[in-house]
C-alpha cells in the first residue's frame, strides 16, 4: 500500500466495535485507509466512496462494506441518515476481501437499530451481543445488492477521457468523436475501454450519469432538473433508466 494512505486506527482501547452516528453531510476526499473494517448502514440519502479504482455509490437502504486497508474517501450527502460501524480486524474475516454493498432487509435493519445502542460498549462483547453480529453476518452474507461502481481506466488517454465525461455526463460525443480524440480507431478504442473497466463505453456512460443523479437529487434538484442536466431527451426516459439502475424511482431519492 503507496505510503501517501497511512493506515489509520479507529478503535485504540481493544472493544470490538465503534459506531458513530448518525452520520452528517460532510466530505473527506482525501484518499485514507483504517486498520478496522467498515460498515456503512444507508437508510436515506447517498454516500459515494472513491476508491483507487474508481468511484462507488451507495443509496439509500443499503449497506456498504469497507474491509481493512482499503484506500477510500467518502462523501456523505445531504439529507443522509444512517451510521457507520467500525469493526476490529479479527472480525473482519466473516466479510468479503473486497468492497461490497448488501441491500438492508428488515432484519439487518432491525439489527443494526439494536447494534447502534451499544456505542459505549468498553470491552468485549457479550454472548447475547456476540450471537447479534453473527445473525447480522449472516443475514449481510445472502443480502447481496448490485453496486453502482464507475470503475477507471488506467491508460493516461482513456483516463481524460473519462474526466470529461464525469465533468459533464450530458456530453454527447460520438464514440466515432472520442476515437479520433484519443487518437486510436473505434474498433481499437472499444476493445481497450472494455479490457480496462470491464464495460463499454456506453454502459460507462450510464453508470456515469446515475452516479450524477443520486448526488444531484441528494442536494435537491428536482427530478425534472436532474434530467435536463444530464441530457436525456425525456424526464420518463431518465425515470426507465434510473428504475432499471436503482429498482426505485428517482422522486424516491429526491429531497
Amino acid at each position: 500500500m503507496p505510503a501517501q494512505y497511512p493506515l489509520q486506527r479507529r478503535l485504540e482501547d481493544g472493544r470490538p466495535l465503534l459506531i458513530t452516528g448518525p452520520v452528517q453531510s460532510a466530505l473527506d476526499d482525501r484518499l485514507h485507509r483504517y486498520r478496522e473494517g467498515q460498515l456503512w448502514a444507508v437508510r436515506q440519502g447517498v454516500i459515494t466512496a472513491e476508491l483507487d479504482t474508481g468511484s462507488w455509490v451507495v443509496p439509500a437502504r443499503r449497506i456498504g462494506w469497507i474491509p481493512p486497508g482499503v484506500a477510500h474517501a467518502a462523501r456523505v450527502h445531504n439529507a443522509a441518515t444512517g451510521c457507520m460501524i467500525y469493526l476490529r480486524p479479527d472480525l473482519c474475516p466473516l466479510f468479503p476481501t473486497t468492497p461490497t454493498v448488501f441491500d438492508m432487509t428488515p432484519l439487518s435493519s432491525a439489527l443494526l437499530e439494536r447494534i447502534a445502542q451499544w456505542c459505549e460498549q468498553p470491552g468485549e462483547l457479550s454472548a447475547p451481543q456476540n450471537r447479534h453480529l453473527d445473525v447480522l453476518f449472516d443475514e449481510l452474507k445472502i443480502s447481496p445488492a448490485q453496486p453502482l461502481f464507475l470503475p477507471m481506466p488506467s491508460s493516461p488517454h482513456l483516463v481524460g477521457m473519462t474526466l470529461t465525461i464525469v465533468a459533464d455526463p450530458a456530453d454527447k460525443t460520438s464514440l466515432d468523436d472520442w476515437a479520433r480524440r484519443v487518437g486510436m480507431s473505434r474498433r481499437g478504442l472499444t476493445r481497450h475501454f472494455r479490457a480496462e473497466t470491464g464495460m463499454s463505453l456506453v454502459q460507462w456512460r450510464i453508470v456515469a450519469r446515475m452516479k450524477r443523479a443520486v448526488e444531484l437529487l441528494a442536494h435537491g434538484d428536482s427530478v425534472n432538473r436532474v434530467a435536463q442536466r444530464l441530457g436525456y431527451d425525456s424526464v420518463s426516459t431518465f425515470i426507465t433508466a434510473f428504475s432499471a439502475q436503482f429498482g426505485a424511482t428517482p422522486g424516491t431519492y429526491a429531497l
